[in-house]
């Protein structure tokens, strides 16, 4: 039973004071103040029981079309790369088959996430071409993983023509396992309903300090079914820089969240989009610890200042909009332009939004969100302001 397995609730150590019996219970020495400095050597655990070997920090390709970076994270022992067809117009595929195939490496060591959405009037057809267009574009024979991207309710995880296109693609080895992936509302009935489907090999989802509070009994019940677990967005809405001298005396907020997540058994690995040298490097020099006295204080503040701020995408305020705005996805997007720097696809997803889903109205609306949000935030306002960001998207 998963409530019999062996784990700490890192959301209870989080609130403990940093005293040596605290740090004792995750075993952090006390009295180490700073990350070190230099990359340790990568380490690798087993994601469920798929037989694949990942590591434990993951090149999340996410709006990411550098070989050369993607070639310098195989260099640093990185061998998961995860993608998607839909981002950049496929160009993150390409650019990864780029470098996986200037890098020389045996692709029998890599491990390869990519997917896309789940439409409903899809043909099976449909899917397997978008398997194939993701197979020439990555210059690959197969993907290791194949997900059901952006999952927000659980009868997308059931269209028939979905499983039937992946069923002919595993049959022509195209594709070794399914996965299903999600980091909007309803997560923890979407991840339940995958786990009672048995379909679903890896799960490739959100996972963070402040949001969804069983997700760890969610994750333990997975991998006694051999679901293998790959987690991104850490960083609870990447909001640090709003806290001053949150990450005083050389403390890096990311590497932080990377080593709280992977103080869960149940997690694999942590992707994590990487933008830059610096940030491969900093990643890098946290595999292999704990979190630290220090660390562990800045997560607790971080949660305490951020708890009724960050947006989860629950989709509870959504359900009472008298207008159909579809607010988890341009609360998402406006995250993604306020604090991920990823301006242009921002404003690129919500000009895709259906003009009913927008938040144009917002501003003469009485407000029937800001009562139903269940953390007592300011809904109405942030959508306001996320219009005003992203509506000159031309795209």
């Amino acid at each position: 039973m998963a409530a019999n397995r062996n784990h700490t609730d890192r959301r209870t150590f989080l609130q403990l004071a940093a005293t040596a019996s605290g740090l004792a219970m995750i075993g952090c020495p006390p009295g180490r103040e700073v990350a070190d400095a230099v990359p340790r050597e990568m380490r690798y655990r087993p994601l469920g029981r798929t037989g694949l070997k990942v590591s434990e920090i993951a090149f999340g390709a996410h709006g990411v079309d550098n070989p050369q970076l993607a070639r310098a994270a195989l260099d640093a022992g990185i061998n998961t790369f995860c993608t998607s067809g839909q981002y950049l117009d496929g160009r993150e595929e390409e650019a990864l088959g780029q470098a996986l195939r200037e890098s020389g490496r045996p692709r029998e060591g890599l491990v390869l996430f990519t997917g896309n959405e789940v439409r409903p009037e899809a043909t099976a057809r449909n899917v397997l071409d978008e398997i194939d267009d993701s197979l020439r574009r990555l210059g690959t024979d197969y993907v290791d993983v194949y997900y059901a991207g952006s999952v927000r309710f659980p009868s997308e995880l059931r269209v028939g023509t979905f499983h039937e296109g992946v069923e002919e693609a595993k049959r022509a080895g195209k594709v070794r396992h399914l996965g299903m992936s999600g980091h909007s509302g309803g997560m923890q009935t979407c991840l339940n309903a995958a786990i009672d489907d048995g379909r679903f090999e890896v799960f490739f989802i959100k996972y963070d300090f402040v949001s969804y509070p069983d997700q760890d009994e969610i994750l333990g019940r997975a991998a006694e079914r051999g679901i293998g677990t790959v987690v991104f967005k850490t960083n609870a809405g990447n909001r640090q820089n709003e806290i001053k001298d949150l990450e005083a005396g050389g403390l890096s907020f990311r590497q932080a969240t990377v080593k709280w997540a992977l103080t869960n058994p149940d997690v694999a690995s942590v992707a994590v989009t990487i933008t830059n040298y610096g940030l491969l490097r900093e990643l890098a020099a946290g595999v292999g610890s704990p979190p630290t006295g220090p660390e562990l204080g800045m997560l607790r503040r971080y949660r305490k200042e951020m708890l009724g701020k960050v947006c989860r995408f629950c989709g509870t305020c959504e359900a009472e909009c008298p207008r159909g705005v579809a607010v988890a996805d341009v609360m998402r997007y406006a995250m993604y332009f306020k604090y991920y720097g990823r301006e242009k696809e921002a404003m690129r997803l919500y000009a895709k939004l259906p003009r009913r889903g927008r938040a144009a109205e917002c501003a003469g609306c009485r407000g029937a969100c800001d009562g139903a949000c269940p953390f007592g935030r300011g809904v109405r306002a942030e959508l306001v302001e996320a219009h005003r960001l992203l509506r000159y998207s031309r795209a």
